[in-house]
């Protein structure tokens, strides 16, 4: 098996908060390509170091994904994106999926740049939760 950051997007200055979500988001609808739960493991990838104190390790945020909270994401058929809020070094982001069953699911992204090493400047999420579609359509900071 492929070390989990084997070519899997990573975090980088040079992407936006809308390239991160979308990298996240498409590395989920295809969570098995190039190996079994890439996508969670880009996921993971693209966690903040606070998201990740409160999920990880890669073992425990992939568990996150068994919940009907965060289950909708793997696999889906579509995404649409709502436009970015970037405040300062804070940002917001709604997604919704449609799932293989048809069914819309919302979700917003909270997004920060860090500050500090290895991932300065880069955009990474602090936290994604369920919302009301209508939520995840216009999201204001």
């Amino acid at each position: 098996m492929l070390a989990p950051s084997d070519s899997l997007p990573e975090p980088s200055p040079n992407l936006s908060p809308k390239e991160v979500v979308r990298l996240q988001v498409e590395a989920l609808g295809s969570n098995d390509t190039p190996h079994e739960d890439a996508g969670i493991e880009a996921a993971f990838n693209f966690a903040s170091p606070a998201n990740k104190r409160a999920t990880g390790p890669l073992d425990r945020f992939r568990r996150l994904f068994e919940t009907p909270a965060y289950g909708p994401m793997i696999d889906h058929e579509g995404a649409t994106y709502s436009a970015p809020q970037v405040e300062g070094r804070v940002a917001r982001m709604g997604v919704i999926l449609t799932t293989a069953r048809g069914e819309r699911v919302g979700y917003l992204f909270r997004l920060s740049r860090q500050e500090d090493p290895p991932h300065e400047e880069c955009w990474m999420t602090d936290a994604v939760r369920q919302v009301p579609t209508e939520e995840a359509a216009v999201q204001e900071i």
